[in-house]
């Protein structure tokens, strides 16, 4: 008898605690989103850190597989300076949100492949000039590190207030460093 109101009492306090925690999710829904903005690049390349100043787009999608981690696919376009530099670069990696409420910072670490026109711009580095109205493609493997901020204005839409990496182009060695800045908007699905 007294084994069986040891095991009854044991079962209520079991029972009252459970009613007395909080229930949490028993897991994290992921969700994704699309981002668009512009970026403008500086390469580490002429007399000063922004000799030369490229301007385009960028487009990025996220899948988020837990609430701080997500697997990020990025494309940009960029074109201009002295050379007449246009260049294509596709990444994909993980992104790492620091804080998941209205205000997120982040940070990134992409890799994948960049090609680039330009009439010239790296010929005295490792070719022979070229002649006037020549243009050269140079491409490879890169890769992107940065991070940056972004700010939720409803439940779907977020403006990413700024993002910064630094891309060191691949073509046969570490130089120069380019320096991307961008901003734009992003929505979730």
């Amino acid at each position: 008898m007294k084994a069986s109101l040891t095991a009854v009492l044991i079962l209520l306090t079991a029972a009252v605690s459970s009613f007395a925690q909080t229930p949490t999710a028993a897991f994290f829904k992921p969700s994704s989103d699309v981002y668009v903005g512009y970026v403008t690049t500086f390469p580490d390349y002429g007399a000063t850190y922004d000799t030369i100043r490229l301007n385009g787009a960028e487009v990025a999608y996220n899948q988020n597989f837990r609430k701080h981690l997500s697997l990020t696919v990025a494309g940009d376009f960029v074109q201009g300076g002295p050379y007449s530099v246009s260049q294509f670069t596709g990444t994909v990696g993980p992104k790492v949100v620091l804080l998941t409420g209205k205000i997120r910072p982040y940070g990134t670490l992409l890799a994948g492949y960049s090609r680039q026109n330009s009439n010239g711009m790296y010929a005295s580095d490792h070719h022979p000039a070229l002649p006037a109205g020549k243009s050269l493609t140079e491409s490879g493997l890169t890769y992107r590190m940065g991070g940056g901020v972004d700010i939720q204005l409803s439940s779907k839409v977020y403006w990413r207030a700024i993002q910064f990496d630094m891309q060191p182009q691949p073509w046969g060695r570490h130089t120069p460093d380019y320096s991307n800045w961008g901003s734009g908007f992003g929505y979730r699905f």
